[in-house]
């Protein structure tokens, strides 16, 4: 039986947050479960933000700030070189701009502590997203949960790696990483649903604020949302980074899959070689879907440009 007093360790990683990062740390010191503590990395803040995090680290021992002098230049890159040193049992991402409610890690710990961990494990729930420059709160950052890897294959994404739990399986799954990762949630997600379990916690847990400066990509916050987004022409059926990313994954744990899993990623892969109409058939009669419907990207297909760089000709 997993014990009260262990840890999960919350992984911070910072760039020019000065204007987000007090209200954040904040919200992970008012968790009603006190047993973490937060490693920050930052990437060559050039404002207040490690000043911020500095004095706060000094009135609470829990936050530790790995300064090495290490630069990523990348958000994503910087939460994976935080990877190496988490050393609890459970491990969560945290963004310098988010405000978790008091309850999260409680609700994702206690969905989590039980389950078998000698098999990667992780949980997930919801929040809602806050657009602060307007100080609307509206829709969730979680639609569609995915249930099985089908759902996430064409989804040109993950789930937010903020929202992700997970256990020491995962974590050396995660450490022992492809040649090229597109996100960190993107690996996340992928490892979870390939080699694990990947459970959903239907619970709005955090505001996941968007703003002008938001290092990832404009999110939708409910199916109207969505909706528009599809209608834009512009965007592919599978953008190349996270097609890169797919293959790159396959390729580095192909030989730790079940023979299941290596089929749906085979099954996958082949439908780039086939022309428009063959890939909707394809697509048709295969186990594949979209925002977890399988009309949405029948529809996709149909409409858009296989591959983002089609586009670009």
């Amino acid at each position: 039986m997993i014990q009260e007093a262990l840890t999960i360790d919350i992984l911070l990683a910072t760039y020019n947050g000065a204007s987000y990062i007090v209200q954040q740390i904040h919200s992970l010191q008012t968790q009603t479960y006190t047993h973490w503590r937060l490693l920050v990395h930052d990437d060559g803040s050039t404002d207040k933000t490690m000043a911020l995090v500095a004095q706060m680290a000094a009135s609470d021992s829990r936050i530790i700030i790995i300064d090495d002098q290490v630069r990523l230049h990348s958000a994503s890159e910087n939460f994976l070189y935080l990877l190496q040193f988490s050393e609890a049992d459970f491990t969560i991402c945290c963004d310098q701009d988010d405000i978790w409610f008091e309850s999260k890690l409680q609700i994702l710990y206690d969905a989590i502590r039980y389950r078998k961990q000698d098999v990667p494990q992780a949980v997930y729930g919801n929040g809602y997203m806050f657009y602060c420059d307007t100080g609307i709160v509206s829709g969730r950052s979680v639609l569609m949960p995915p249930e099985r890897l089908q759902d996430v294959l064409f989804l040109n994404g993950g789930i937010q790696g903020c929202a992700i739990l997970f256990n020491k399986k995962m974590r050396q799954l995660c450490l022992d990483r492809p040649d090229y990762v597109c996100m960190h949630d993107h690996l996340f997600t992928l490892v979870a649903l390939t080699f694990g379990e990947f459970t959903y916690v239907d619970r709005y847990l955090m505001l996941y604020r968007r703003h002008a400066h938001t290092v990832t990509d404009a999110m939708a916050g409910d199916f109207h949302q969505k909706t528009e987004l599809f209608l834009n022409k512009k965007s592919p059926v599978l953008d190349e980074k996270h097609y890169r990313a797919l293959r790159s994954f396959y390729e580095h744990y192909k030989d730790r899959m079940t023979k299941d899993k290596r089929v749906v990623f085979q099954s996958f892969f082949s439908i780039e070689t086939y022309n428009r109409f063959r890939r909707f058939w394809c697509v048709l009669c295969s186990d594949f879907r979209l925002y977890n419907k399988k009309y949405i990207l029948l529809a996709k297909i149909l409409l858009r440009d296989y591959f983002e760089k089609q586009n670009n000709k």
